[in-house]
């Protein structure tokens, strides 16, 4: 047998060179060595990958139902909200925590920015609108003082910061924080809550409240999803 590494013959059988001692058989002892480390899995094993494999399929279909279930219709609102076209809804009833006289409450929704709600002398004067059966509110728009003229509306005192609270059938409350700048004419504020009875806006500050003038407010309009 020759020796693959110096030539040198060797008698048949030997395993390593007669000369210098390489291995005769390089390809024969490599397979054996392949042999001798090469991992066997247990007969077991393949059933037991597929259970395994069955089951994350199993939590991954459990997981996608439960986030559906959960956020689904969320998703469902957020689309149709941005694809529908807000329509406006008349209020079935007006209050407030006070008027003054020929300025009652029910003025916000008249249709006219000439005619207004004018509190008494309160800390935190409110109006609260309500509704014939709940509605999804899209949009708010306050119109703040007693005219849509700037010279005529900065004579009075007209609303800064207004806290919107709105409910639901099952006396869910959200609440939202409204910033007026002091400027004549409307002021639109977007929204997404659905299921709206009623909704109330108290006046928390106000513009040119001098001389014991009172936040006015000329008009509210609500716009629901169809």
């Amino acid at each position: 047998m020759k020796c693959p590494h110096c030539d040198t013959l060797n008698p048949a059988g030997r395993a390593f060179c007669r000369h210098c001692g390489q291995p005769l058989r390089t390809e024969e002892v490599a397979e054996k060595a392949r042999r001798r480390f090469r991992f066997t899995w247990p007969k077991g094993r393949g059933r037991l990958r597929r259970l395994l494999a069955v089951l994350a399929i199993l939590a991954l279909l459990a997981a996608l139902v439960w986030a559906g279930m959960r956020y689904g219709p969320r998703a469902v609102d957020a689309v149709r909200d941005r694809l529908a076209k807000p329509e406006p809804v008349t209020p079935a009833e007006v209050t407030a925590s006070s008027s003054t006289r020929g300025h009652a409450a029910a003025l916000v929704i008249d249709g006219l920015s000439n005619r207004f709600w004018e509190p008494g002398h309160e800390k935190h004067p409110w109006v609260e609108l309500s509704f014939g059966r709940p509605i999804r509110v899209l949009n708010v728009i306050v119109t703040g003082g007693v005219s849509a003229e700037q010279q005529v509306y900065a004579r009075q005192g007209r609303p800064a910061d207004v806290r919107l609270e709105l409910w639901t059938p099952d006396g869910t409350r959200t609440e939202k924080d409204l910033h007026l700048v002091d400027h004549a004419g409307p002021q639109t504020f977007e929204m997404a809550v659905g299921d709206v009875t009623r909704m109330r806006l108290t006046v928390s500050s106000g513009y040119g409240l001098t001389s014991g003038k009172v936040p006015s407010i000329g008009e509210i309009e609500v716009f629901r999803r169809p």
